[in-house]
């Protein structure tokens, strides 16, 4: 194919697709006047641009004969190409339409550390509907997921607020997730019981985010040990969530994150407990541009987060 449209630039011809497209017919129906009824055309439209064709090609393309017509050795050649054009047309088509509807693409995302089973649920449901888009995934710190998200390198975000509104950008929230203590065997203060009361936090040493973190985790649970009376005992500030679950499992303290977090972690000793005075609460969002050209497989992604959050 590549050969047939270089050679045909190199000569500078001028052959168009409606002259292949009769080329074609003529070709398959044996005749002109079969064609013409193929086509819905007249036979002189029909002559005289394989007449042309024939003529900017310098070659000779059909053998008249008392039946109809039949292909020369260069009409046979013509005819091959032409099919592979044409199917090449098709195919370009298919998937033009493929990845308007969503069906084709590639999708790129970010994920926070504490969204992973929110995400990997909904990107599972995602991909059994379009299993031909290819997924990009990538786990980062918000701020430079954000900065990606800017720069056009990332699509849509699973990211975490404490309000419905916090980016300035177009979000949709997938539900509510509350904050718990985050615990094992050795730390628990309330060893036996379903939850800890804020009083049992006093002189625990807790490993907490840094005071900087974007969500706010940590913020309610130091503001009600002071409400109760008390200075809270942190050991360790954390940079991330993953660095505060592996300071809790080692056994530095008691840590105050997502309950959704720890369940990402099926087999870990590490469990949670709610703290009886406190009903603080994140939100999962999903976080994209606003941007009315998305392609289509952003775009089945979005609605079927939005489905989903419905349901929820």
């Amino acid at each position: 194919m590549i050969n047939f449209y270089r050679f045909m630039h190199e000569r500078n011809e001028t052959v168009n697709f409606k002259q292949l497209e009769y080329f074609a017919a003529v070709a398959e129906a044996g005749s002109i006047s079969g064609a013409s009824r193929e086509l819905h055309v007249a036979q002189p439209p029909i002559s005289r641009q394989l007449a042309l064709l024939e003529d900017e090609l310098g070659a000779t393309l059909f053998l008249r004969t008392n039946k109809g017509v039949e292909l020369t050795e260069a009409g046979q050649c013509l005819y091959q190409h032409s099919q592979q054009m044409f199917q090449s047309l098709r195919t370009m088509a298919d998937r033009v339409r493929d990845v308007d509807a969503g069906a084709r693409g590639q999708l790129k995302i970010g994920i926070i550390h504490s969204d992973v089973q929110i995400a990997t649920q909904l990107l599972k449901e995602y991909h059994k509907r379009y299993p031909q888009v290819e997924l990009y995934v990538r786990m980062g710190a918000p701020g430079d997921l954000l900065d990606d998200l800017g720069r056009g390198e990332l699509h849509v975000l699973f990211l975490r607020s404490q309000s419905e509104r916090s980016f300035g950008l177009r979000e949709q929230v997938l539900g509510e997730d509350p904050l718990e203590l985050v615990m094992c065997a050795g730390t628990d203060p309330a060893p036996g019981e379903g939850a800890v009361s804020i009083q049992a936090l006093r002189n625990v040493p807790m490993c907490l985010l840094r005071s900087d973190d974007l969500w706010g985790y940590s913020r309610d649970l130091l503001e009600e040990c002071r409400r109760a009376g008390f200075t809270p005992h942190v050991v360790c500030h954390c940079y991330d969530t993953p660095m505060e679950l592996q300071m809790v499992q080692a056994g530095f303290g008691v840590g105050f994150l997502p309950k959704s977090i720890v369940a990402a972690h099926p087999g870990s000793p590490v469990y949670t407990k709610p703290v009886l005075e406190l009903a603080a609460r994140s939100y999962p969002i999903l976080v994209w541009e606003n941007d009315p050209y998305q392609s289509g497989c952003v775009r089945r992604f979005l609605e079927l987060a939005e489905g989903c959050a419905r349901q929820i």
